[in-house]
């Protein structure tokens, strides 16, 4: 085992030990020194693997040590100390960060052995091999590292891949993989890519180099798509990034090239997403302007790297044409501990989805960084907490274990929630029926994804309950982060086969968007289907979105909040916010919306004169009617004692109210005349109204209802 050391750089000598003592209890050898020369001495002869920096000394300041450390290119780990507070403390390890150091975090005074040893990890070290002290002494070594040797080491295929996995902040599934260039030397050991990438970047070597990634990374998607079944269904979502130098944004011939590879290797350009640093996409803006929306407009992705490190960052962001932003990790790495950190991410992840770009951060190394991000509406995460850079093989064991980790969660959830073999329930008919209406389909689905099977817990237009996942459109859809759409399955290889296709119902088209558990688990999807091939415009898919989360919030119904006790109908506050939900929806297409609304006249003299029960006997029946008559897409609600609210969407509904008066004197016929139900309707609609909003429509409709009683 490899002894590891600290080095620790403090004028105090009183915490200078106690930091020494605590590193020597859990198995490191310690030295100190309050002077910087014998510090730089201590290094070049001892070589330890960590270095402890007091901001504050007597004669050269922590920062001015940090610059010489990093013109030094010290890969040591490093802990930075300082009784001036966390915002300065943060401060210069962003800028440790920026000199190329390796900042393993902050060590505020006074000291907390506790914090100390969760940063240095005690568990890791007792359990270490000699990996690191071997990377080390290699580094070290290539600084005799020349152009001669890299060249030889591309044209021998020496450097190799490691890769490491992107997930979605949500779900966890897998979503794109990095491709990491690795070189170990016969002799030199392992040299690091900050050690080669730049000679090959001077020496007119990158590009050969770029080419190479992608020969090898292209294939190695393929393979993973094919030995884990799980991922052949996501092969349309699971994209790949690749690091371009700025070097190589001028070569559109290598680009080409690399779309020779795409095509020979049966992949689409739009499952690449190029990675550039902000100061590479900045250096010439013009001229990357002009390259990158070229590249755009062949399908390539464009992520833009290390976002928020440079002064250039906003400008970047709104002139190229990216379609990610990758966090730096620098922001990730501190934002438990730094409210500017979190403040930094929360605004770019705002700023880019208002751009109508995916973010992804990597340096996530903790449970509590993950979750921080999935709270902020992060996309994407990437870090050592998730996946550390493998080996091709070793990658693919990694994701057939993660994917079925993730199934069995969210079959887990799926059954807890009681929805399977249940009965049909109208509040989630109503919305299929809605987008049969809207989408002018003739199948809609709320599909739920089992074990083995596809159960169908809403349908229109699709007689069966239940198919073979295998077989279901659906069971695609949950391996998707967005909606996913089939315009014409003749058309697709992985469906044109499909018994559903074949065969009745003879699906040509399919949108479908995954419907998720407030946790973040995949159930199934709100699904479109039509025999007739068509396109889904993005306008479409907002709307499908929406609809889907109204789904979700049904999902997360429960009657003690949202019923009426008496009828069993929605009560006012869960009709309000549905109703709101909907006119959100609907009111920017300039949809036909109605309301509803009923006085049960005499439900106060029934009540006088034959008890509170008959009354509320009167109300029940009446609510059971109104549920009969208008059964598609309408909200009911008992909004208080004796009156009623219907919200029509989409609909002409005027004849319903005739069907209504038929059904109230079919009713009245067979009970007691002085059980009769006498009511009065009033209505409002968005044709007549200028300005539609809930409230509006409640004033209109209460208004033409009182001028009704008033005849």
């Amino acid at each position: 085992m490899t002894e590891l050391k600290v080095l620790i750089l403090d004028d105090n000598n009183l915490t200078a030990r106690a930091i020494a003592n605590v590193a020597e209890f859990i198995g490191l050898s310690a030295k100190i020194t309050s002077d910087f020369q014998s510090f730089l001495e201590i290094i070049d002869d001892w070589s330890p693997q960590y270095l402890i920096i007091d901001l504050i000394m007597p004669d050269m300041d922590g920062v001015e040590v940090l610059g010489e450390l990093g013109r030094m290119q010290i890969d040591a780990q490093l802990i930075i100390t300082s009784g001036a507070g966390q915002q300065l403390l943060h401060a210069a390890a962003r800028s440790a960060g920026a000199h190329g150091l390796n900042v393993l975090g902050i060590l505020p005074k006074p000291f907390n052995p506790k914090a100390f040893r969760d940063l240095i990890n005690a568990e890791s070290i007792n359990t270490a091999d000699n990996t690191f002290g071997q990377q080390l002494r290699a580094e070290n070594q290539t600084n005799t590292l020349t152009v001669n040797e890299l060249e030889q080491a591309i044209n021998a295929h020496d450097i190799y891949l490691e890769y490491q996995p992107k997930v979605s902040c949500v779900s966890g599934t897998l979503t794109g993989l990095e491709a990491l260039a690795r070189w170990q030397h016969a002799e030199k050991g392992f040299i690091s890519p900050e050690k080669f990438i730049p000679l090959a970047e001077q020496n007119d070597l990158i590009d050969k180099l770029t080419l190479q990634v992608f020969e090898q990374a292209l294939p190695f998607l393929n393979q993973l798509q094919k030995a884990d079944p799980s991922l052949k269904v996501q092969n349309r979502g699971l994209l790949l990034s690749v690091n371009i130098s700025a070097a190589s944004l001028s070569n559109l011939e290598l680009f080409k090239q690399i779309e020779m590879l795409c095509e020979a290797h049966n992949i689409k350009p739009d499952q690449l997403i190029l990675e550039l640093t902000e100061t590479a996409a900045m250096d010439d803006p013009v001229i990357s302007l002009d390259i990158l929306t070229r590249l755009r407009l062949r399908g390539f992705r464009l992520s833009i790297d290390d976002f928020g490190t440079g002064f250039s960052s906003m400008l970047a962001l709104v002139r190229m044409p990216f379609s990610e932003v990758k966090v730096d990790k620098t922001f990730v790495m501190t934002s438990a501990d730094s409210r500017e950190s979190r403040l930094v991410i929360k605004a770019i992840i705002e700023l880019a989805h208002s751009l109508n770009m995916q973010v992804a951060a990597e340096g996530i190394e903790d449970n509590a960084a993950l979750e921080l991000l999935r709270k902020m509406g992060c996309d994407q995460a990437q870090g050592y907490f998730i996946g550390r850079p493998m080996l091709p093989e070793v990658f693919i064991d990694w994701s057939k274990n993660t994917s079925k980790h993730i199934d069995l969660q969210r079959l887990k959830r799926l059954h807890g929630l009681g929805l399977l073999d249940s009965e049909p329930e109208q509040r989630y008919d109503r919305l299929t029926k809605l987008c049969t209406r809207l989408f002018d389909v003739e199948i809609s689905l709320i599909s739920l994804i089992d074990e083995d099977r596809q159960w169908i817990k809403s349908s229109q237009g699709f007689s069966q309950r239940q198919t073979e996942r295998s077989v279901a459109f659906c069971n695609q859809t949950i391996a998707q982060e967005d909606i996913f759409v089939i315009s014409d399955t003749l058309n697709d290889k992985h469906y044109a086969e499909n018994i559903m296709v074949t065969s009745a119902p003879y699906v040509r088209f399919y949108a479908g968007c995954p419907i998720r558990a407030r946790s973040g688990e995949k159930l199934g999807a709100l699904c479109l289907k039509h025999s007739i091939p068509r396109t889904f415009s993005d306008k479409e898919k907002q709307l499908l979105k929406q609809l889907t989360e109204m789904v979700e919030e049904e999902i997360d119904y429960n009657p003690l909040l949202d019923e009426d006790t008496l009828t069993g109908l929605l009560n006012r506050e869960a009709f309000e916010v549905r109703a709101q939900k909907l006119l959100n929806i609907f009111v920017p297409y300039q949809a036909s919306i109605t309301m509803y609304y009923f006085d049960v006249n005499n439900y106060k003299r029934i009540s006088h004169a034959h008890g509170i029960s008959a009354g509320d006997e009167a109300l029940i029946h009446f609510s059971r009617i109104l549920t009969e008559i208008f059964t598609d897409t309408e909200l009911i609600s008992r909004l208080v004692d004796d009156e009623f609210v219907v919200l029509s969407v989409c609909e002409q509904s005027e004849n319903r109210l005739d069907q209504l008066a038929d059904a109230v004197t079919n009713y009245n016929a067979n009970v007691s005349p002085h059980l009769n139900i006498e009511y009065t309707v009033g209505t409002a609609s968005s044709r007549s109204m200028d300005n539609i909003d809930l409230q509006s429509l409640y004033m209109y409709a209460d208004s033409d209802l009182y001028a009704q009683k008033s005849h």
